[in-house]
C-alpha cells in the first residue's frame, strides 16, 4: 500500500475532476502501462478505483479523473466535495485489466463520458511508441468533454460526438472499424454503449475487442441464483452458499480473509483458483478466453453449477 498525498484538483471539463497524488516521501512509486487503476482509500470504508492517466514510464505521481455521478454511491461525491489538497490517503499499487494487445496493427478506441480515462494513457504510450491509433469519443455535450484540447490537436484520429449537438446517442455499428485480425477494439463508458458495441462485434475474431467497466453489468449479474457447495482443497472444510449470499460472504463468515474491493465483479481483486467444478461466471474482468478455461472465478459475485472446490 502507498501513502500519497492530493497536490491537485483541477476541473478538466464540466462535473469531471482531475486529482493529483505524489509520493510524500519523495520515494519512486510504480510504473504501469495505459489502462491500469489504482485503489483509492477515501475513508475506511469508502474504497474507489479510478484508471491512471499519465504516462506510466517512471512516474513521479498518478493522476486519475473523476466525474461527478448523480447517481453515485459515494466515492465521487467524497472527491469532488471533501478529499482536500494536502491530505493524505493510502493507495494501492497500479493494476491492469484492460491492457493494449502490443502486436495489434491499429488500436481503435470508443470512449463514453468518463470513460476516456484508461483511454489517455493508452494513446499516450501508443504515441510514445509509434502504433497507430484512432478514438471514437462520445459524451453529451462539449462542455462535458475531458482532454479535448489535447485530443483535438490529433486532427483526423480523434472523431468526437457530443449528444446534443447530434440528436441523439453514437451510432455503433456505423462508427465501427472494418473488420480485421490486426485491428483491437478497446472501449470504456456507460452500460448502453458498451452493450452496443458487444452486440455490434458479436462476430469478431475472439480476443479482439476489449472492454472495461467502471461499475457492474446489469446483464451479467442478472442470473438466478442456486445453492451450491464450496470446499476449501487446504482442509477439505464444505460451506454452503445460500441463495442470498456470495462466495466471498461465505468466506469471510467463516473467518477465511478474502481481499476484495468493488465486490461487484469489476475490480479482479478477489480472484481465486478453482480446481474443479462448474463455475457460473458473473464478473466483467476475466475475458471469455479465461472463462472458458474454468481456473479462476471471482469470488464476490460468481457462483457455482454444483460444488466448487477452491484452492484455499
Amino acid at each position: 500500500m502507498l501513502s500519497l498525498t492530493v497536490t491537485e484538483k483541477k476541473q478538466l471539463a464540466e462535473d469531471i475532476l482531475e486529482v493529483v497524488l505524489t509520493p510524500s516521501d519523495g520515494v519512486q512509486i510504480p510504473g504501469f502501462v495505459g489502462g491500469a487503476h489504482i485503489d483509492m482509500h477515501l475513508t475506511e470504508d469508502l474504497i474507489r478505483q479510478y484508471s491512471l492517466t499519465n504516462p506510466g514510464d517512471a512516474p513521479d505521481c498518478y493522476k486519475v479523473a473523476v466525474a461527478l455521478d448523480a447517481n453515485s454511491r459515494g466515492g465521487s461525491v467524497y472527491v469532488h466535495d471533501t478529499l482536500a489538497v494536502g491530505a493524505t490517503i493510502p493507495v494501492g499499487e497500479p493494476r491492469n485489466n484492460f491492457p493494449l494487445n502490443e502486436e495489434a496493427h491499429i488500436q481503435y478506441f470508443i470512449g463514453g463520458g468518463i470513460g476516456i480515462t484508461p483511454m489517455i494513457a493508452m494513446i499516450r504510450h501508443c504515441e510514445a511508441t509509434r502504433q497507430d491509433w484512432r478514438l471514437v469519443y462520445a459524451t453529451r455535450s462539449r462542455e462535458r468533454c475531458a482532454y479535448h484540447d489535447e485530443l483535438k490537436a490529433f486532427g483526423d484520429k480523434v472523431v468526437f460526438h457530443f449528444d446534443a449537438d447530434s440528436g441523439g446517442p453514437l451510432d455503433v455499428p456505423g462508427i465501427l472499424p472494418e473488420q480485421h485480425v490486426g485491428t483491437h477494439i478497446y472501449c470504456c463508458g456507460p452500460e448502453p454503449l458498451m452493450h452496443a458495441v458487444k452486440d455490434a462485434t458479436a462476430e469478431w475474431p475472439a480476443g479482439h475487442v476489449h472492454f472495461e467497466w467502471f461499475s457492474a453489468d446489469s446483464e451479467t449479474l442478472d442470473g438466478e441464483n442456486e445453492e451450491f457447495d464450496i470446499v476449501l482443497d487446504s482442509s477439505g472444510t464444505r460451506l454452503t452458499v445460500p441463495t442470498d449470499k456470495t462466495v466471498l460472504e461465505v468466506l469471510r463468515d467463516n473467518g477465511i480473509p478474502i481481499a476484495s474491493v468493488c465486490s461487484e465483479g469489476v475490480c479482479g481483486t478477489c480472484e481465486t483458483y478453482v480446481l474443479s467444478g462448474e463455475i457460473d461466471h458473473r464478473d466483467n474482468v476475466l475475458t471469455d478466453e479465461e472463462k472458458e478455461s474454468n481456473e479462476t472465478m471471482m469470488v464476490c459475485c460468481s457462483r457455482g453449477r454444483g460444488e466448487l472446490v477452491l484452492d484455499l
